[in-house]
Order: structure tokens, then C-alpha cells, then sequence
């Protein structure tokens, strides 16, 4: 059983404007963005986000990391994912079908192949319209990949063998996964968990299985074992005054054991250290 945090251990990273996502690079580092379209470094020495590109006044949501520290950034304004290199030049990398925009691209991620995947949230009007998408490697145009709509999809991962795709439904509150077949097309979609009354928004695997997940609201992260079926409450904040909106939760350092969460609502991110267990180690192929 995980033991569950008091707030006092939480770290505050700052000089972020609205962090919504991580994303975590070959050797731990870490990235987020601001809603100006600010693209960060997070000094995990310093505790500060530090900008070294902008997009603005375009805002990006989730990011995936390559081999090389490539940002591959979904972004909402032009519905499109954009690379964005270490010196933060930019270039288009991922259209949807057809060369025509994503509707709301959101979150993306890399399989050992290359293979990017997004997550398209959908117009979020409460009616079930997201969709998963996959890009070649090299990018280009992505085609649908799982063919049925789904409900709000936001954060995504694979897990350690690459077998499934989970996702986050953000207004289905839980956390979905799809089958991966052996040649690379989607199988089955079952749920994992059900959050009710919780407003699920990002996730994190761990090297045990277990599913981290930040939740938008309440201010609160969870975590979620697959073996034992055992949903456990790892930090709440009901004032929402030190843990604020955790929209997203990653493991950076170069062990991949401090616990970050970036606060949407907030001009920080959030940090606890030595967690007790170690993040999956996530796929950065060679561009």
C-alpha cells in the first residue's frame, strides 16, 4: 500500500503561467506550457520553469520528447502537432487525414517504433466525439486509429510492453484502455476505472503497473493498481489552496522518482520527492 502524502512534502515550481501538462525527456528533464503559448524547461535544481520558445499566442497542450529533445506539441489553436527543437525552432510534424486540422489535438505519445499517437479531445460538449489517431514515424498525415468515438480522451500512455493505450476520459470520468494488436492496429476498448464525480485529466504509469492520475477536480492525485484493483488517494487539497487543479502528473529526475503535476489553475507546477517508487521510462525514438 502506497502511503499517502501529506501537503507539507509538496514543492512549489514557479514562474509557469498555468502549466497544464509534462512531459519528460531521455534523462529525466522535464517540459511544460503556459496558455500564452510559453514553451518551458523546468530546473529541477532551481524549482523554476525557465521559457526558451514561445508559440503565442498559439497555446499547445501536451507534449511528447525524441531521443534529441525535439518538443512534439499538440496544438489546439491551428489543430495541428508542431516539432519544436532544443533552440525552439518550429515545423509542422502532424496534420490530421487528409492534410485537415484536429479538432481539439491534445495529448501525444511515442511508441518504441516511432509511431506517434494523439489524443483528440473533441469539441467538449458533452457529447462522445474524441478520437485516438496515429502518425507514421517522420510525421506527416495521421490516420484514425481506434475507428469508434471516445469520450473526451486527454492524457495518454502506453504501457512497459507496449500491449495497450490508456487513456484518460475526462468527462467519462475514468481511465480507458485500447488494446494494441501484434500488427499495430487497435483492439478492444475496456474501462479500468471509474472516478465518479471527478473531473480525471492526466496519468502517469509506474514500474509496479500502477496508474497515477491527476484529477482537474477535486484537487486531488490517485493512484490506481491494476493487479489489485485498489484505488488509493496519494494528496487532496479540498481548498485547493497548496494543490491546486493537478492536471497532469509525470516522474522526472534521472531516476524517474520525483512526482510532478502541472496546476492548470495556478502559476505553478507541483512537486513531491522520493516518492517510494520509480516511473515507467518513456519512448524517445531518434527522429
Amino acid at each position: 500500500m502506497m502511503q499517502r502524502h501529506n501537503l507539507k512534502d509538496l514543492i512549489h515550481i514557479r514562474q509557469l503561467d498555468h502549466p497544464e501538462s509534462i512531459a519528460i525527456g531521455p534523462q529525466g528533464e522535464a517540459y511544460t506550457t503556459g496558455t500564452g503559448g510559453q514553451i518551458y524547461r523546468i530546473n529541477l535544481e532551481k524549482n523554476v520553469g525557465e521559457q526558451f520558445a514561445s508559440t503565442a499566442s498559439r497555446r499547445v497542450l501536451g507534449q511528447a520528447v525524441d531521443a534529441v529533445g525535439n518538443l512534439y506539441c499538440a496544438e489546439v489553436a491551428t489543430g495541428r502537432v508542431i516539432r519544436l527543437t532544443p533552440d525552439g525552432e518550429e515545423s509542422l510534424y502532424a496534420t490530421g487525414p487528409g492534410g485537415q486540422r484536429f479538432l481539439c489535438p491534445n495529448y501525444p505519445a511515442f511508441d518504441r517504433q516511432g509511431n506517434l499517437y494523439l489524443s483528440d479531445s473533441g469539441d467538449w460538449s458533452h457529447h462522445v466525439n474524441g478520437a485516438i489517431y496515429k502518425t507514421p514515424p517522420g510525421g506527416g498525415e495521421a490516420e484514425r486509429w481506434y475507428p469508434a468515438p471516445v469520450d473526451t480522451p486527454n492524457a495518454i500512455a502506453l504501457d512497459a510492453e507496449e500491449r495497450y493505450l490508456y487513456v484518460v476520459e475526462t468527462f467519462g470520468s475514468a481511465i480507458v484502455r485500447i488494446a494494441i494488436q501484434p500488427d499495430g492496429s487497435a483492439g478492444n476498448l475496456e474501462r479500468v476505472v471509474h472516478m465518479p464525480r471527478h473531473l480525471t485529466d492526466g496519468l502517469a504509469l509506474d514500474e509496479e503497473g500502477r496508474i497515477w492520475i491527476g484529477c482537474h477536480r477535486p484537487d486531488a492525485i490517485y493512484i490506481f493498481d491494476l493487479k489489485s484493483r485498489r484505488l488509493e488517494l496519494f494528496a487532496e487539497d479540498w481548498t485547493g489552496a497548496v494543490l491546486r487543479s493537478p492536471t497532469d502528473v509525470a516522474f522526472a529526475g534521472p531516476n524517474r522518482d520525483i512526482l510532478l503535476a502541472a496546476s492548470l489553475n495556478s502559476l505553478t507546477a507541483h512537486r513531491w520527492n522520493n516518492v517510494g517508487v520509480r516511473g515507467l521510462r518513456l519512448n524517445h525514438p531518434t527522429p
